[in-house]
């Protein structure tokens, strides 16, 4: 081989090494689901100001599992709600799948929580008069596109539960019932407000293995506020919320599995 053809064929390499790693990197940024910049949450009481959130500045890609951590009046409830549309900033952009929320009416906010967003919360919010199907059905008034009850509550192991009413059931099937619930508007964003909290630890496991299996085998994006810090070993990534702000973000390679941990 001569030394152009030599010199040729190197400068190929090259170039097939460059290109794979231009569209890594377009990947990457497809996969970007939520980002926050410099978002600022302020209230008013009387002639005083605070800051709930300040300059808060992160980015979640899509099917990660992110666990919020901070104590009480950290802004981790804050950050929450922002992400789910169910307040305001006062300042910065917030943007998922590409578009600005902060620039959105009330009427498109609620079109926003209506097709992306599932929630579940520490205390269930079930409605005690309804079945576990009957409130997983629910979803139908809000969306067209829903799963089947029977398939959402099949997803969380309540398959023998649904004509059961949230009186008959434990803490935890209620927990996943609410699960179901949320999960069955098909949303690309799954917030969790505590949602072990009103758990024993046995239980709290299996609710804690639900989600992160939603986030591995289903493709959604959990979003998890905690006070627990044990569970910052099972996620994709950690944010730590302190005084308002964000206090770091934190990428875990290698997150363990729930059934792993003890708390």
């Amino acid at each position: 081989m001569s030394e152009k053809e030599k010199t040729d064929q190197e400068l190929e390499v090259v170039d097939l090494e460059a290109e794979e790693e231009t569209e890594e990197k377009a990947a990457e940024e497809k996969n970007v689901l939520i980002e926050f910049k410099k978002v600022c949450k302020k209230y008013s009481q009387g002639e005083h100001e605070f800051y709930a959130l300040k300059d808060a500045s992160l980015t979640i890609s899509e099917g990660e599992m992110v666990v919020i951590l901070g104590p009480s009046g950290a802004g981790k409830s804050t950050l929450l709600n922002l992400l789910g549309g169910m307040d305001s900033a006062t300042s910065g952009e917030i943007w998922f799948d590409g578009n600005d929320l902060t620039t959105y009416s009330d009427n498109q906010l609620t079109q926003y929580r209506a097709q992306n967003v599932g929630v579940v919360f520490q205390f269930y919010n079930l409605i005690p008069t309804l079945t576990a199907y009957e409130n997983v059905a629910l979803m139908k008034d809000i969306k067209n596109d829903t799963m089947d009850p029977k398939e959402a509550l099949s997803a969380v192991g309540l398959a023998d539960h649904m004509h059961q009413f949230p009186s008959q059931m434990s803490g935890g099937e209620q927990q996943r019932t609410s699960i179901a619930r949320a999960i069955a508007k098909n949303p690309k964003l799954l917030l969790c407000d505590e949602p072990t909290g009103a758990l024993d630890t046995g239980t709290g496991k299996e609710v804690l293995k639900l989600l992160q299996e939603m986030s591995r085998s289903k493709g959604r994006t959990v979003v998890m506020v905690t006070h627990n810090s044990f569970f910052a070993d099972v996620a994709d990534t950690v944010i730590r919320v302190k005084n308002g702000g964000i206090q770091s973000v934190v990428h875990n390679d290698k997150p363990k599995d729930a059934e792993e941990i003890n708390w």
